[in-house]
């Protein structure tokens, strides 16, 4: 599921890309309003399935904070007009309750609606309350009996280059955003005034 999240979520970046450098058209705009708003739903889930089976690492998290920290400085230099707080240190606040996640995700939904619908917090980025929905759901579906999904053979063969991509999911996330933040304040003229 990462590996699929991963690959949707690049292309979503490359067509917010385009947009940022001026290329707009019917295909692009609908193909961000459609398909690729699936990446974020399926990283949340994912994230909360290995919280309901494996739970969460120190370890982890901090790297994902610090990764979180570079792209939000990075991106407000090299491409503002992208989500700002960046979805990694969304994450990054909500993991820090993961152990209540796990063991209330159904209550962790019901505030996340709460807070998406009522408390909005007046920023770019995505809203807490949206990645806890997908992060409690996540939780749930690590408890249903779905072992023989990925035991069938048919599905074990279609997802095996999709688990190749999920298996760097940080390395490959931060790789494609600073070469597309690059490319975009190329293209904006943004790098030059960014170092001069």
């Amino acid at each position: 599921m990462r590996g699929l999240a991963i690959v949707v979520m690049i292309i979503d970046h490359i067509l917010s890309a385009l947009e940022s450098t001026g290329v707009s058209n019917y295909l692009v705009e609908y193909s961000r309003l459609s398909i690729t708003r699936l990446s974020m739903p399926l990283f949340m889930i994912a994230s909360g399935i290995v919280w309901g089976l494996y739970g969460s690492r120190l370890k982890r998290w901090a790297q994902v904070l610090a990764l979180a920290i570079a792209l939000n400085a990075m991106m407000r230099l090299f491409w503002p007009d992208f989500n700002f707080p960046e979805i990694l240190m969304v994450w990054a606040l909500l993991a820090i309750a993961w152990r209540l996640i796990v063991r209330f995700p159904i209550i962790t939904m019901i505030v996340g609606y709460t807070q998406t619908t009522y408390w909005m917090i007046t920023w770019q980025g995505f809203q807490p309350g949206e990645l806890a929905i997908f992060l409690g759901a996540g939780v749930l579906i690590s408890k249903a009996p779905l072992d023989w999904l990925w035991r069938e053979r048919r599905t074990a063969k279609l997802l095996e280059p999709l688990a190749f991509v999920g298996r760097y999911p940080l390395s490959i996330y931060g790789g494609h955003l600073t070469l597309l933040a690059i490319i975009v304040a190329i293209a904006n003229d943004r790098l030059i005034s960014v170092f001069a």
